[in-house]
Order: C-alpha cells, then structure tokens, then sequence
C-alpha cells in the first residue's frame, strides 16, 4: 500500500486592527502615564487587563498575566521569559481600547527590537478616526518630557507579533 503524504501551508496575515504610536521619553512609565492621562483626558492605569470580567466576576488568572504583556522566547538551549509593564484605558463598553507598553521588559529585553529608540508605544485598538488622531498626537507632543511621538505602521514591523495580546 502506498503513503500519501499531504503538506498543510498555514500562511496567514496577523490581524493588526491597532494604531501604533511610538513614544520617546525620559519618564519613568508612571509618571509618562500621569502626564498623558492630564493632557488627553485619558486614564490610563497599570495592568494589561482588569482582575473583573465584564460580569463583575473574578478572573482566574495570575496577577503576572493580569499586569503585564507576556513574552517567552528560547535562546541557545535556555528560555527566557519577558515582562513589559502595560498601562491600559478602556471605554465602559469597550467600544476602545488604549495600550502604554514599554517597550523594554524588566529583564531589560526589547520588544520591538528594530527601533529601540522608542521608550514605550501606544496602542489604539479597533477604530480612531483620522482626526482625533492627530489631535492625541498634538496632545502626547506638548507634555515636556516627550521627545518624539511618531504613528508608526505596525505592518511594517519584522516582530508586530510582539505586539498582539
């Protein structure tokens, strides 16, 4: 009897439905946080996710994944795993969500690796209209300590997988 050997391509398009918004600043997360969140009118606060589900009960996850964006990767025959701090604004209906990652871990990896001169970006997901855009952007601009703010195409980027949570 003969084998037949079948070969499934899995090529797919990562779905990047986000704004992307780089951010270089001397501030410490926090403090970025507290000044973004006094000239926009945002909230951010710490943590990738709330500890409540949208029925107001307790999530069983650790804290660990609650707070932080996550990355595991393997380096010659040892695994390294990555914690970026993440500060988060979401609407009461999620209708948008707003992201601060940094863009160093606390093991001091990278996240987007092929610009390193952004301390932290700014992800926007689902949609924000051409306007209001520009008028967050002017905004992130006139807080003193940023030094530059550049919407950047998340497509365009080798490692934008670093960037889906």
């Amino acid at each position: 009897m003969n084998k037949v050997t079948f070969k499934l391509d899995l090529d797919f398009d990562l779905e990047l439905d986000f704004t992307l918004i780089g951010i270089s600043s001397s501030l410490r997360d926090y403090r970025l946080c507290h000044f973004i969140n006094k000239h926009t009118g945002l909230q951010f606060q710490f943590g990738k996710e709330s500890p409540i589900d949208h029925n107001g009960n307790l999530k069983s996850k650790l804290q660990e994944e609650l707070d932080y964006h996550i990355i595991t990767e393997k380096s010659k025959n040892k695994i390294v795993t990555h914690h970026f701090p993440v500060y988060r604004y979401c609407c009461e209906n999620f209708e948008y969500e707003y992201y601060i990652i940094n863009n160093k871990s606390l093991e001091n990896g990278v996240l987007i690796s092929e610009i390193p001169s952004f301390d932290y970006f700014m992800l926007i997901k689902n949609y924000i209209d051409e306007e209001d855009l520009i008028k967050l952007i002017d905004n992130l601009k006139s807080i003193k300590d940023i030094m530059l703010v550049k919407e950047i195409e998340p497509t365009a980027l080798k490692s934008k997988e670093n960037l889906i949570f």
